[in-house]
C-alpha cells in the first residue's frame, strides 16, 4: 500500500468493521487504534447506531472525538452530550414521508436527539402485531416513547432519522416508494442489524450521511478531505468510502461498497492489520488535530 497522507482522521464504521462478527472489540484492534492515535491518526466512530448505543463504544476506547451517529444524520459530543450537527428533514418532507408510510400501512420509528435520560425514539403504538417492528421496540423498550397522540406531537418536533422495519423485500418496496415520492430530498438505506430480526428502511436528509457528518468534524479540526481514511462494510458507509482520501471496504462488504473503495481488505486481513500497515507509512509530526 502506498500512502497518500498525511492522514489525520480514521473514520470507522462500528458494527461489522470496528467490532467483529460477535460484536466484540478484539484486543488487537484496540491496541492498533491506540497506536494510530499516538501518531496523529485520530479515530472517529461513524455508525448507524443511535447515540446511546454508540457512546459506550467510544468511552470504552477512551475516545473524546465527536460521534457520528444515526447513519450520519447526527454528530454528538460524547463528553457533554451536546449536538454539534443535525440534518433535520424539514416539516414538508417529514409530513410527506409519514403520510406515505401511513398509506402503506407501515409503522414509523422517529429517532430523538435529547439528553441521555430522555427517550431514544418515538413510535405511535406498541405492540403492533408486526413481529419485526415489535422485536425492535421490545428490545429497546426502556428507551422508547409510545405516543398515541403521534399525529399532533410529531408535528411539533424535528425529524432527522426515520425508519420502517420489516421483511427485507418489503423494505425494498418501501424504499422504492419513498424515492419515487421524495427523490433527492432524502437518502435511504435498506440494511439489517445483527441485533434484530427485521430489516430497516432508513431515511435521512438527502445531503446527509456519514461522509457529510465526518466533514463537519474535519472542519472543526482543520483537516482536508484528502487527509481522511474511511473504513466500512455496509451501504451507509459507501458515501464516506467514496469521498475519503483513502476509502477502505471490509472483505464482506456488498459489491457496491467494494466498488467505491480504493482498497478492499483481503479475507485474511483484519482491521488491526490494516491500521498497522497504515501506521508504518504514516509520517509522524506535531500537526495533529
Amino acid at each position: 500500500m502506498s500512502a497518500r497522507g498525511p492522514y489525520r482522521i480514521l473514520a470507522l464504521d462500528v458494527d461489522g468493521t470496528l467490532l467483529d462478527e460477535s460484536s466484540q472489540l478484539t484486543p488487537e484492534t484496540r491496541a492498533a487504534l491506540a497506536r494510530a492515535a499516538e501518531v496523529g491518526l485520530r479515530p472517529v466512530l461513524c455508525t448507524g447506531r443511535r447515540y446511546r448505543r454508540a457512546r459506550p463504544v467510544a468511552i470504552d476506547l477512551g475516545l473524546r472525538a465527536p460521534l457520528v451517529c444515526n447513519s450520519g444524520a447526527l454528530v454528538k459530543d460524547p463528553g457533554d452530550h451536546s449536538t454539534l450537527w443535525r440534518a433535520d428533514l424539514g416539516e414538508a418532507v417529514s409530513r410527506a414521508l409519514l403520510q406515505l408510510w401511513d398509506d402503506l400501512g407501515e409503522h414509523a420509528v422517529s429517532f430523538a436527539d435529547g439528553p441521555p435520560e430522555g427517550p431514544d425514539f418515538f413510535v405511535r403504538s406498541y405492540p403492533t402485531g408486526r413481529p419485526h417492528f415489535d422485536d425492535y421496540v421490545g428490545q429497546n423498550a426502556p428507551h422508547a416513547a409510545i405516543l398515541p397522540e403521534w399525529d399532533r406531537v410529531s408535528k411539533a418536533r424535528p425529524h432527522f432519522h426515520l425508519c420502517a422495519i420489516g421483511e427485507r423485500e418489503r423494505m425494498r418496496d418501501v424504499e422504492a416508494e419513498v424515492l419515487s415520492l421524495l427523490g433527492g430530498r432524502v437518502r435511504t438505506f435498506v440494511q439489517r442489524s445483527p441485533f434484530y430480526t427485521g430489516t430497516m428502511c432508513e431515511v435521512i436528509r438527502g445531503d446527509a450521511g456519514k461522509w457529510s457528518a465526518v466533514l463537519h468534524v474535519a472542519e472543526l479540526w482543520g483537516v482536508a478531505p484528502a487527509n481522511i481514511v474511511a473504513v466500512g462494510d455496509d451501504m451507509n458507509d459507501e458515501p464516506m468510502i467514496r469521498g475519503a482520501g483513502m476509502g477502505v471496504a471490509m472483505p464482506h462488504a456488498p459489491e457496491a461498497v467494494r466498488q467505491a473503495a480504493d482498497i478492499v481488505l483481503g479475507p485474511g486481513v483484519s482491521l488491526a492489520d490494516f491500521i498497522d500497515t497504515l501506521i508504518a507509512e504514516f509520517p509522524r509530526g506535531p500537526d495533529r488535530p
